[in-house]
């Protein structure tokens, strides 16, 4: 399958950039981001639609909001999401929008000059980044197999250069009685960010497949559901692996783990009646931990 998907995507990705769609790649989701940032084969709320645009078909009709400091908050992430189901298929919108502030631009009192002792680099102005994501949602399926898509549209502000431009998400899943398959490629087609100094990035296509087995524990009121999503770049070598874990108590109280590219996650939620509130810590080797909190209303 890998080798048929390369050989349609080829045109593409002989103009694709290696880190042009990492914008897209911090996460959403406070279950999700507890549970190693798996859910290719999950559909629990309305981030859903991040994760593989065909499990909105299963979710339930409702608002998801997060709102994330990663990397001791030098990286602020905010999503938000809504989805509503219709007799036979989905609908869903999502934003998701990151900033940076507080870069710092240096320059030379003589621009001339080369640094020197008597040319010392100074501040001579603080900026910030953005990147904002549209996400337009549909899903189509039956009690055992959905189809979805994400249209996107981007829009990146670094200061210094802005660009646009759009990309299309499609992905399926399998609902088993305990076993949830998914499938899902971001950015499948027609991905490029259109920059105002007249160039042009295309975003690498990314393959992900999620397996998540729920295994319910009616004897002692629990359940307890693991999670594997293998994420392969089309072009580049190697992928990751990430992992989840869940413990659930009487659908009220969640314990969750996991392991992301390698770092672990850890959190918890508290779910009653309608409402939703989850938490997720992202460890990383090198840099500061990320803290995630989302929130959820069903209706």
């Amino acid at each position: 399958m890998y080798r048929i998907v390369s050989l349609f995507l080829l045109p593409i990705l002989l103009t694709a950039t290696k880190y042009a769609g990492e914008f897209q790649e911090l996460g959403v989701d406070g279950r999700a981001c507890a549970m190693g940032g798996t859910g290719v084969a999950q559909y629990v709320n309305p981030s859903v639609i991040y994760f593989n645009p065909a499990g909105s078909y299963f979710s339930q009709r409702g608002v998801s909001l997060m709102h994330a400091e990663n990397f001791a908050g030098i990286v602020k992430n905010e999503f938000g999401s809504v989805i509503i189901p219709q007799k036979n298929m989905s609908l869903g919108i999502g934003i998701q929008y990151l900033s940076v502030g507080d870069i710092k631009l240096t320059s030379l009192y003589d621009t001339t000059e080369s640094p020197n002792s008597n040319n010392r680099p100074y501040v001579s102005d603080t900026v910030g980044t953005k990147d904002m994501v549209l996400y337009l949602n549909g899903s189509k399926g039956n009690d055992r197999l959905a189809f979805g898509a994400n249209v996107k549209v981007f829009y990146r502000d670094l200061s210094v250069i802005t660009g646009y431009g759009g990309g299309l998400d499609i992905g399926a899943v399998m609902n088993l009685d305990y076993l949830i398959v998914g499938i899902t490629l971001r950015d499948f087609v027609l991905s490029p960010i259109m920059w105002s100094n007249g160039t042009k990035e295309t975003i690498i296509t990314r393959v992900a497949i999620g397996v998540a087995p729920v295994i319910p524990l009616t004897a002692i009121n629990s359940g307890v559901t693991f999670a594997c999503d293998v994420v392969k770049p089309i072009d580049i070598e190697g992928f990751d692996v990430n992992m989840g874990f869940e413990y659930a108590y009487k659908e009220l109280i969640f314990g969750r783990m996991g392991i992301h590219r390698g770092n672990y996650t850890f959190g918890a939620g508290l779910q009653y009646r309608q409402f939703n509130v989850d938490y997720a810590l992202v460890t990383h080797s090198e840099l500061a931990n990320s803290n995630k909190v989302s929130a959820g209303y069903r209706f």
